[in-house]
């Protein structure tokens, strides 16, 4: 039996691993952007933000991290009408 990661669920059903979250945190914090490309691709500035060993772990989890790029750009979620 294979070992499951934790996972987090956000407000609008989308499901992601906490690993990978966690990955883009780090990033973020020491002052990353990521910035979308067209498809499914994004690329982080300055690249001097990224360590190897995450840009190996995002290249491994490509699709999802890219999805979770995407998401939190498209912060439509974030707003509710009244």
């Amino acid at each position: 039996m294979a070992q499951s990661e934790e996972t987090l669920t956000f407000l609008d059903g989308t499901v992601a691993s906490l690993p990978v979250v966690q990955c883009l945190w780090k990033i973020e914090a020491r002052g990353a952007t990521f910035v979308l490309l067209d498809g499914d691709g994004f690329r982080i500035e300055p690249p001097s933000c990224i360590t190897p060993a995450e840009q190996t772990f995002l290249k491994a989890h490509r699709t999802e991290a890219g999805r979770l790029v995407r998401y939190v750009a498209d912060d439509t979620h974030l707003r509710t009408e009244k």
